[in-house]
């Protein structure tokens, strides 16, 4: 349950009115899950396959070549054999996503 204190703008709302959450907010316990389900969909739709071993871990054959993006916490390591690829992936997560290129693993 969430607390909430009524903001002084909304003189109309009673002090024991229930407000509905219509959005997940960050810092809640549902709020990673909501956010893998979301980026789960979002990979779906680029034609990506969740690992059934590892749900961190999607993959895409392009141009038989294999594409494997793994997930930690709210990053993305991605590996590809050609650039290209890795770019045009970053482009389409980016348009779902505010995304900060970290460039190359270490």
């Amino acid at each position: 349950m969430i607390k909430l204190s009524r903001l002084s703008c909304y003189t109309d709302v009673k002090e024991e009115q229930v407000w509905l959450l219509h959005k997940v907010l960050y810092g809640l316990k549902q709020a990673s899950r909501e956010w893998y389900l979301k980026l789960r969909e979002q990979l779906k739709g680029l034609g990506f396959k969740r690992s059934d071993t590892d749900h961190r871990v999607f993959t895409k054959i392009i141009d038989r070549k294999l594409f494997i993006i793994a997930i930690y916490v709210d990053n993305f390591l991605l590996f590809s054999g050609r650039i290209d690829d890795i770019k045009a992936i970053k482009e389409e997560l980016s348009k779902c996503f505010e995304i900060k290129d970290l460039r190359e693993a270490k």
